[in-house]
């Protein structure tokens, strides 16, 4: 007995191919995308243009760059002129690790987990450290850096930071309009993680979680009534 044959539906044949034509113009644009577009980075070029504070790496040469633009501008900024003086690139790679330090203390104490981390492998330089970085942001964390020892921390970071400044402006010949902008971004930077270190550092009233036996600031009746540290002794 003839077995019955099953007719043909040309109709599928053409669905089928039309089908495998599109997945492989779909593979063909996607490979395309990524062969001409190999950095998936944003750049910090967009920061200023949409508003945004700078995407999470790739910005600048400074560790935790991203978190303010007028680090990643100041970086900017020296890295297109040339030093004319034998000391220019010493102090601008000082100048570097203090922007870096105070980016990476905001990130560390803006952070939800509240670790040492980002500051965690800073290395420690006399001409403007007063203590470890690393050990500021855990004394932070601690509730055990007294008000006046964060001010004569961040004033020794300004001090240093506006003198390297103002050499670098003279080693790279840079204009007064350059120069009053460089001095304004040093500041931003400074400022904003001032102002969240007195908000992190010292909080206004005591927390729920402490106990007796947890670390406190404490600040003898000798130097309560003691003015604004100028930076001698």
């Amino acid at each position: 007995m003839e077995q019955p044959t099953i007719p043909v539906n040309p109709g599928s044949s053409t669905l089928y191919f039309l089908i495998s034509l599109l997945a492989a113009i779909a593979v063909a644009v996607v490979a395309y995308i990524f062969v001409m577009n190999p950095n998936t980075i944003a750049s910090g070029s967009w920061a200023k243009k949409e508003g945004f504070q700078g995407p999470s790496r790739g910005v600048s040469n400074i560790p935790c760059g991203q978190e303010s633009s007028y680090a990643v501008s100041l970086s900017e900024l020296f890295s297109s002129k040339t030093s004319t003086t034998e000391e220019g690139e010493a102090d601008l790679t000082e100048f570097k690790v203090i922007l870096s330090k105070l980016c990476c203390m905001k990130h560390d104490l803006m952070s939800t987990n509240r670790v040492v981390r980002s500051t965690l492998n800073l290395p420690f330089v006399t001409a403007h450290d007063r203590e470890y970085i690393g050990d500021t942001v855990g004394r932070c964390f601690a509730y055990s850096l007294p008000p006046r020892d964060l001010d004569i921390i961040f004033d020794t970071w300004k001090d240093r930071g506006l003198t390297l400044l103002d050499k670098l402006c003279t080693s790279y010949n840079l204009s007064d309009s350059e120069t009053n902008a460089a001095n304004n971004d040093f500041m931003s930077v400074w400022s904003d993680t001032y102002d969240i270190a007195r908000t992190v550092c010292i909080p206004c009233k005591k927390p729920e979680s402490s106990s007796p036996r947890d670390p406190k600031g404490f600040m003898p009746d000798a130097i309560k009534e003691l003015g604004t540290y100028l930076g001698y002794y």
